[in-house]
């Protein structure tokens, strides 16, 4: 049964598809809040959302949002028939895997396609991140909505090989290895065209330090350009409709910070997969503070990317690194590209240095770039004959920058405020979640020059009086904001210095190691 009904257009964006009816009229269509209705123009047609208002409709009008009325090309006053939508075949699959039970993989691609297509409601979408919450995902399954989140989208089709990527799990401020590894790796004559996003929670993403030297927004075919004329690139991902499913999945689940690890695991594989690649290193940083503070756990992680990347086609190999410090001494986009822009030229953060080289290595060792076990030292002479910072201008100038830039030129935060230490000690802990909040408050990575300069590291001796770390800002209400959160939240933790006899074991100290499956992350 079909009711037609007058247009009344508002201009807002909703994101999604809504429309709005009187209740009169919901009544009469046996309509309640969040049922679906076919929304139809002439030839267009639309599921649509119905929310249910008295004061924004009258009785016979519709209410449409821009994101409906623009793609139906209504104007208010025009004809629009409303047909009740039935429940989409996803709400079944998703019930069933609330429920304990197997996705099948046409199954899988109906939900995914459903949630592109915004034909399921905001209870039903988070349904779905619940179901794998609670149940997780077995190996097919994650293959399964791996392959349907690359559907979802374009692919990168460069036609040359070898195909390099990288991948961090995050939770670590100031870890901007991939602008170090990407200009390694690419001088070795390796392909490594690496989409980024921007920060969602830390105070600043690989896009967003990239943006600060040069553009990041560009089209499939651009991209292939650059790779084609520098072996590789720093892109938003955002910008390219690659993996286009992940973007929406990650919406859904941001706002109750769930990360299940089957759908984390298909959303990494699936943006690697969309690009081509043929051989991934994956940074798994574990410790206090970290995303992942258990060693067992970040193995296990590590073994099941190993796994399901190899019946993906992919070779992949993990390292297992120390998440339970920041990287570096800056954090925030300009700061941390003057940081990479100083490490390319040999005089920049030593440990930001030593993690680039370690996971440029490994992706040289399988790439056959460097015999096993000298990938470290390939990629650090790249570093030290220059070739890795001329390679940078060259990435930098083709996506539109400046290839003359220098690391001074780089603007910061004329806002300044000092944290001294009030007493003698060492520096016990430098914690991430505290030092990405104040940064943030800070204004990073909104405003590009904000954040924090670090002056000690974990383990550094501290004299009483001493300035410990330093809050950049572009405005003084950001400073303040920045103070006041840094009073909530201590970064940093000093211990006495004492003498005194241990007892039991000796401490382990987490270091960055290689985490090798037997036989399996080779070439």
């Amino acid at each position: 049964m079909a009711f037609e009904y007058r247009a009344k257009c508002f201009d807002i964006e909703a994101g999604k598809s809504i429309v709005i009816l009187n209740k009169v009229d919901a009544e009469r269509l046996d309509l309640f809040a969040a049922d679906r209705v076919i929304v139809v123009k002439d030839d267009k047609e639309l599921i649509s959302i119905v929310d249910i208002s008295d004061k924004m409709v009258k009785a016979g009008e519709v209410g449409l949002f821009t994101d409906v009325w623009k793609k139906l090309g209504a104007k208010s006053g025009a004809k629009i028939v409303l047909k009740r939508a039935p429940k989409p075949l996803s709400v079944e699959f998703i019930k069933h895997k609330l429920d304990g039970g197997q996705i099948k993989k046409p199954e899988m691609e109906t939900i995914i396609q459903d949630i592109m297509h915004e034909n399921l409601t905001e209870a039903e979408s988070s349904a779905f991140i619940s179901s794998v919450y609670i149940n997780g995902l077995s190996d097919d399954e994650t293959i399964f909505l791996t392959d349907s989140i690359v559907g979802s989208g374009q692919k990168l089709d460069l036609g040359m090989h070898p195909v390099a990527d990288k991948h961090s799990i995050g939770g670590v401020a100031g870890n901007r290895t991939t602008m170090i590894l990407v200009p390694i790796v690419a001088a070795t004559g390796v392909y490594i065209p690496k989409t980024s996003s921007r920060s969602i929670t830390s105070p600043a993403g690989t896009a967003d330090t990239m943006e600060v030297l040069a553009p990041v927004t560009h089209s499939v075919e651009e991209i292939k350009d650059i790779v084609a004329k520098t072996h590789g690139c720093m892109v938003w991902g955002g910008a390219v409709n690659l993996a286009a499913a992940d973007d929406k999945l990650i919406q859904i689940r941001h706002p109750l910070r769930l990360d299940p690890k089957g759908m984390m695991l298909a959303s990494v594989l699936a943006k690697k997969r969309a690009v081509g690649a043929e051989y991934v290193v994956i940074d798994v940083p574990v410790g206090r503070g970290a995303k992942m503070e258990d060693l067992t756990a970040a193995q296990s992680l590590a073994k099941d990317f190993l796994d399901i990347g190899s019946r993906l086609g992919m070779h992949i190999e993990c390292a297992i690194t120390d998440g339970s410090a920041p990287i570096g001494r800056y954090i925030g986009p300009a700061l941390e590209a003057r940081d990479v822009l100083e490490t390319l030229q040999g005089r920049g953060s030593s440990d930001l240095l030593e993690k680039s080289c370690l996971l440029a290595g490994i992706l040289l060792e399988l790439c056959g770039r460097a015999p096993r076990g000298k990938g470290y030292n390939v990629a650090k002479q790249v570093i030290d004959s220059g070739a890795a910072y001329k390679k940078m201008m060259e990435i930098i100038e083709a996506q539109g920058g400046d290839p003359k830039v220098k690391p001074e030129d780089l603007p910061i935060g004329s806002k300044r405020h000092e944290l001294i230490a009030d007493r003698d000690g060492r520096v016990q802990h430098i914690d991430n979640r505290a030092i990405s909040k104040i940064a943030r408050a800070a204004g990073a990575p909104r405003e590009k020059s904000a954040g924090i300069i670090l002056h000690v590291q974990k383990g550094d001796k501290v004299i009483k009086g001493q300035t410990i770390l330093e809050i950049v800002a572009e405005h003084q209400p950001s400073l303040d904001y920045a103070v006041e959160t840094l009073e909530q939240n201590p970064p940093i933790e000093l211990e006495k210095i004492v003498l005194q006899r241990m007892s039991g074991a000796k401490p382990i100290t987490l270091e960055e190691i290689r985490f090798r499956e037997m036989g399996g992350g080779s070439k």
